[in-house]
Order: C-alpha cells, then sequence, then structure tokens
C-alpha cells in the first residue's frame, strides 16, 4: 500500500473532467436563483467575487500540492505540516461533511420531476447515489472516463444555454448600474458571493490524486487554476441569461429552469433539463466518489484505522470506505432532509475541514524547506504566512452566518461526533505511534 507503488493512471484530461465535475453543480443549478433574490443584477459580479473568496483557498492548496504531492493529498498536509492527531481529527469532519452528495442526488431528483411529474423523488435521489457508486467500484480510470463524457455534455449544454439566451436580452445597463448591482448594499452583495463560493469549490481536491497522476507538481495548480477561470466565465454568462430575458421579479430565487423556458423550445428545453441540468448535479457526485477515499487509505498506512477496512477490490477500489461515503450520502436522502439544509449543512462543515489544509501552508517552508524550494509552483514565504489567515477570516464568516439555520440541534451533533472522534483519537494514538516508530 505504499505511496511509491502507485500506479500513474490519470493524465490532464481525467483530471480537468474530474475536476470541472466536482465544482459545475449546485451552485450554477440551485444557488443561482438564490444569489439573484440576494443582489438582483448583481449576480454575474458576485460569480467573479466568489472567485477571490475561493482563490486563496485555492491556491494555498496547489501550492502544496505542488511541492509535496502525495495520494490522498489534503491529508498528508495536515499530517505532515500540522500533525497525525490533527490529521485525523480533519479526516473525520471531511467525512461528516459528505453529506453533501446528498444535496447534488436530492438536485438531480428534484429536476426529473420538471420532466416526469409524479415520480418519487427519494427513490430517483437514491437511485443516482446508487449509480454512481457502482461506476466508482470499478475502478478510478472507468469513474474517470465516465466522468469526462458527462463533463463534455454538460459544458457544452450549459454554453448553449448562453449563447440562445444572450440573444433574448435588450438591455444590459443593469449590470453597470450600481443600484441594480447592490439592491440589498454591499452586505446582500457580499452574502451573496459567499454562498456561490459552494458553486466554484472542487478543485482543491485534485490534490488528492497526487500520487496517481503524471507530473504533479505541474499539473495540479494546472488544473486547479485553469478550471476555476473556465467555470468563472461560464458562470457569468449563466447568470446574466438568468437576470437579463425575463423581468427580474420573475426569476428572483428560482432555477434555471424559468429563463430556460423561454430561450429553448419544449423538445430542446426539455434536452437541456437532461442533458446540462441534471447531468451538472450527477458529475459533482461522481467526482466526490472519485477522491473521496484518498484520504481514509492513507490514514490506515498510519495506523489510524484497521488494515482489513482498506481492503480493495479486483478493480483496485477500496471498497469498504467507498460505502462509508455512500452511506453518509444516502442518509440524508433517506431521511427526507430538505435540499437547502443539506447544502448549507454540508458547505459550513465543508467550511471547517477545509481550513486545515489551507493552515498547513503556514508550516510548509518551515518544515520541509526543501520541497518548498523545489515546488515548481512557490508562493513567497510571507503569502504562505498571510494567505492562510486571510482564509481563516473568511471562512469563519462563512460559518458564523450558517449558524442560525443550521440550528442549535445540528451543531450539537457535530460537536457530540467530534468528542466521539476526540476519543477515538486518544485510544489510537498509542498504536499509530508503534506503527511509525516501526
Amino acid at each position: 500500500m505504499s505511496e511509491g507503488t502507485s500506479k500513474k493512471l490519470l493524465g490532464f484530461w481525467d483530471l480537468m473532467g474530474i475536476s470541472l465535475g466536482q465544482i459545475i453543480g449546485t451552485g450554477v443549478v440551485v444557488l443561482t436563483g438564490i444569489s439573484i433574490s440576494m443582489t438582483g443584477y448583481g449576480a454575474p459580479w458576485a460569480f467573479i467575487f466568489a472567485l477571490a473568496i475561493v482563490a486563496i483557498p485555492t491556491i494555498c492548496i496547489a501550492a502544496l500540492g505542488s511541492a509535496v504531492p502525495n495520494t490522498g493529498g489534503n491529508y498528508t498536509y495536515v499530517r505532515d505540516f500540522l500533525g497525525p492527531r490533527t490529521s485525523f481529527l480533519y479526516l473525520s469532519l471531511l467525512i461528516s461533511g459528505q453529506v453533501i452528495l446528498a444535496s447534488f442526488a436530492i438536485g438531480f431528483a428534484e429536476y426529473a420531476s420538471e420532466l416526469f411529474p409524479g415520480i418519487n423523488l427519494t427513490f430517483t435521489a437514491a437511485f443516482i447515489m446508487v449509480l454512481c457508486y457502482l461506476a466508482n467500484l470499478f475502478g478510478i480510470k472507468t469513474a474517470a472516463r465516465f466522468q469526462s463524457i458527462m463533463v463534455l455534455v454538460l459544458v457544452g449544454s450549459l454554453i448553449f444555454y448562453i449563447l440562445s439566451g444572450l440573444g433574448h436580452i435588450d438591455d444590459y445597463s443593469h449590470y453597470s448600474s450600481a443600484g441594480d448591482v447592490l439592491p440589498n448594499g454591499f452586505g446582500g452583495f457580499f452574502a451573496a458571493a459567499f454562498l456561490l463560493r459552494l458553486s466554484l469549490i472542487g478543485s482543491e481536491f485534485v490534490s488528492e490524486f497526487g500520487g496517481e497522476m503524471e507530473n504533479p507538481g505541474k499539473t495540479i495548480p494546472l488544473v486547479m487554476g485553469l478550471s476555476l477561470l473556465l467555470v468563472v466565465v461560464l458562470y457569468i454568462g449563466i447568470a446574466i441569461v438568468a437576470t437579463g430575458v425575463l423581468p427580474l421579479e420573475e426569476v428572483l430565487g428560482k432555477n434555471l429552469a424559468a429563463t430556460a423556458e423561454v430561450v429553448f423550445s419544449p423538445p430542446v428545453y426539455i434536452a437541456f433539463i437532461g442533458g446540462g441540468i441534471m447531468i451538472s448535479l450527477v458529475t459533482s457526485l461522481n467526482a466526490i466518489f472519485a477522491w473521496c477515499t484518498r484520504g481514509l487509505y492513507m490514514a490506515t498506512e498510519d495506523g489510524w484505522l484497521p488494515i482489513k477496512l482498506a481492503a480493495k477490490n479486483k478493480y483496485g477500489t477500496p471498497y469498504i470506505y467507498l460505502t462509508v461515503f455512500f452511506i453518509v450520502g444516502i442518509t440524508p436522502i433517506l431521511t427526507g432532509l430538505s435540499l437547502e439544509y443539506v447544502s448549507i449543512l454540508g458547505n459550513a462543515v465543508g467550511a471547517i475541514f477545509g481550513l486545515f489544509p489551507v493552515v498547513a501552508l503556514f508550516n510548509l517552508s518551515n518544515r520541509n524547506p526543501e520541497a518548498y524550494k523545489k515546488a515548481p509552483f512557490r508562493l513567497p514565504v510571507w503569502a504562505t504566512k498571510l494567505f492562510p489567515m486571510i482564509a481563516v477570516i473568511i471562512y469563519g464568516y462563512g460559518i458564523y452566518s450558517s449558524w442560525d439555520f443550521i440550528g442549535n440541534t445540528g451543531w450539537f451533533m457535530l460537536a457530540g461526533y467530534v468528542v466521539l472522534i476526540i476519543g477515538y483519537i486518544a485510544i489510537r494514538q498509542k498504536h499509530v505511534r508503534a506503527c511509525q516508530e516501526n
């Protein structure tokens, strides 16, 4: 199970497919309408501001991935630069944060109901969750190819939506008017941008495949940067069409289906919902399944988990760990949690565990100066200190803003889970030390 024996399976285009599929999903099909209700014609600009919010944590992970690429990247960064106990806490929070898997499946089901009224939403969401789970059981190369095909269909559909919609817009002056862009002031604009952050995260998890790709020092930052830029350009176009085709009051809080009905003929509308909207949710779901087991596998090598749990099937997939994430993702579906609650809960927990590898960058130049100096993508030392602190402030605000919506029950459950994990760490750390000494 050593890192050095990992076969180099993934190329640039495989990783671009995984990254784009991970990013494009709930944000564009669910959050766009909500952001419009917050900031009106400022929605396209909010995507740009969201990029600025996401850029700093992403740059931090890219710098780590370039300097010390590993399978299970983010976990190993936390382990090596913040300590082994902190790394297992990070990994445990990451597992709980994958309730976000359910949001993609539930969103898929809700859009499917637009085409097939009366379908069972729970069954449909569970079915698509099972489908992506099974695809990844057949190995990462199979999943990556599946991902690449879906991403091509998805991007083509969204570009067609933009090109078709732009012809229906007569007035672009709203996008340069401060009153229209900031109808609820800068606070509303910032809130919309922070919400849209969820639509841009995902490229950082390319680092999870650091031990399974060619030339990771250059490929990781390149894939992360290019995929983010492509997605932002795409999202700006979508937001312009979503706000410009119909009067603003008719699209507040609504998803892309509202304008798609005006832009497209009925047959094309059906194709867009099925080939664009629904595919976007599947790609996000599939991409998470593609990377999620890497950290657990590395934690097993470190002694935190029993080695039997890392058993692989004939396709090289750690099927027990994949099943753990499947259970986490399907539980909110079977218990009837709403799409909105799952999205906000997953986003908040994601902001918490997402800070761990970002903060790890703070210690890179001190604890591994040789790797830092040799990294193809290297930040100045001052940036490795400043960027993590800025990320903590931004993400801290996001977590605070989610507090009331998630409610005390949700936070108490998360706190209880953390206490259990800390107890497990205290019990298991003796075994981990013994593994390291041997």
